[in-house]
């Protein structure tokens, strides 16, 4: 069970998952609640937190034995998203993995893509060194039409 502190004056939401992929279902769930929107527009705030919480346990120490996520949302004037995912650092004997978006001349994979899409669904997203690991942040418009990009 995620432990949840809410900061209601602010409309911030913040929980903590275990760093394995069966979590990240829990995690969509855990955020359509804390964001309290309908599907439709909730999808891109969705979207965005599988796709950043399966990188946190695929490529740092979260999805590592006890490994966890952080995952905070702020609901903010106008319905925009401050969304941040904070891994647990880098796995023992690697260095920390920093995001980055292919670029049309790296080989054809099958994965990778992934923050393509958050860069494609979201207004700006970024990251930060966190004293625990990695943040990333992403500022969502959940009312942002798909043909306005």
């Amino acid at each position: 069970m995620p432990v949840r502190k809410k900061n209601r004056w602010r409309g911030e939401c913040t929980g903590y998952f275990d760093g394995r992929v069966d979590q990240v279902k829990r995690i969509r769930e855990w955020c359509q609640k804390a964001v309290r929107m309908d599907d439709e527009r909730a999808a891109p705030v969705l979207l965005i937190v599988s796709e950043l919480a399966t990188n946190a346990i695929q490529h740092s120490a979260s999805g590592d034995q006890y490994g966890r996520v952080r995952v905070t949302v702020e609901v903010m004037p106008g319905d925009f998203v401050l969304l941040r995912v904070i891994d647990d650092g880098a796995r023992a004997g690697r260095r920390v993995t920093r995001p980055c978006i292919p670029t049309p001349a790296d080989e054809p994979s099958v994965g990778g893509h992934g923050l393509a899409l958050v860069s494609a669904l979201s207004e700006k997203w970024w990251w930060t060194d966190h004293p625990q690991g990695l943040a990333v942040w992403v500022l969502i418009d959940p009312n942002r039409s798909a043909d306005e990009d």
